[in-house]
């Protein structure tokens, strides 16, 4: 059924593509994309099977932990919809590769819990978040956010931060090494750090429609903000400090705004994760009727953005 879906959502990618160009990338993207065209039909076809992975693995993360009231394909269904809510999210963005990372990143994190021996799990969260950033650099700042939700499930300990910030410091270690090897560490720190941060540096869109498209993502922000108190209702402790930390995803998320050169609308993406997790909860709380009835409006206002070259007159 999640296949299903993400190829439905996906289907306008094929028939009716945006006009789009990633911008942002790291040095893994860059190498990435030497390969596979990033607007091509191949990458549009990984874009859906790494959505669908990613669906499967944010399911398997709500079951394992118990954060939703049941164990439903819901949470995967939300992350996919969020994930292609617009039609820049479509193709095969650096931060959907990133995403993945931060994906596993989350099922180390949320293995400290309570446990006394966990020195392999914080250093993973550390090294799989900084490969994130490799492929879309500003996710560097998600270090911070596995340092804060770190604090949040764990007393803090000074020894515990620093086993995180090795193990994220690694990647760049033997990365930069690659590079230096092959005399091209200047072409890393390039391509990885000088052009990839500025601040508040967007790319100026002239169609009054992506506006639009922004407050649609924006209200499932609002929704989520608001209902806290709803997602830690009667829910053990352990629960409600995973779910904060899913906050706290989003709030290191917006703060990249800050830190990535030439953005464009598909940088929300490094909000999809929490956000399809989080946005599910309220679907599982309302009656199935009214759940399935604004899920349909949902998608039909998605599928509206699609199609819009079509529907529109020019």
């Amino acid at each position: 059924m999640l296949l299903f879906y993400v190829g439905l959502l996906h289907i306008g990618a094929f028939v009716a593509p945006a006009d789009w160009q990633p911008t942002g990338h790291g040095v893994l993207s860059t190498w990435l994309y030497t390969f596979l065209e990033p607007t091509g039909v191949a990458a549009r076809v990984a874009a859906i099977v790494l959505l669908f992975g990613q669906a499967i693995g944010v399911n398997v993360l709500v079951a394992d932990h118990r954060l939703a009231e049941s164990v439903t394909l819901l949470p995967g269904v939300f992350y996919i919809l969020i994930a292609s809510l617009l039609p820049e999210f479509l193709h095969l963005s650096p931060l959907h590769l990133a995403n993945t990372f931060y994906l596993v990143a989350l099922f180390e994190l949320f293995k400290v819990y309570k446990k006394p021996d966990c020195a392999a799990a914080i250093f993973n969260v550390g090294f799989w978040l900084a490969v994130g950033s490799l492929f879309y650099p500003s996710y560097l700042l998600m270090i911070a956010f596995g340092l804060g939700v770190l604090n949040i499930l764990r007393a803090y300990k000074i020894r515990e931060w620093l086993m995180l910030l090795t193990g994220a410091v690694t990647p760049f270690l033997l990365l930069g090494v690659y590079f230096f090897w092959n005399d091209q560490l200047d072409v890393f720190w390039q391509t990885q750090f000088v052009t990839n941060f500025a601040v508040l540096d967007f790319v100026p869109y002239d169609d009054y429609l992506v506006y639009f498209q922004m407050a649609f993502f924006d209200l499932f922000l609002l929704i989520v903000i608001f209902s806290y108190g709803l997602y830690v209702f009667k829910k053990v402790m352990q629960v409600q400090k995973k779910i904060s930390g899913l906050y706290w995803g989003l709030f290191f998320g917006g703060l990249t705004l800050f830190l990535q050169a030439n953005l464009q609308l598909d940088h929300l993406l490094v909000l999809a994760l929490p956000l399809g997790i989080l946005i599910s909860f309220n679907f599982q709380s309302i009656a199935e009727r009214w759940a399935e009835t604004l899920h349909l409006l949902i998608l039909a206002v998605v599928l509206f953005f699609q199609y819009q070259g079509w529907v529109l007159p020019v």
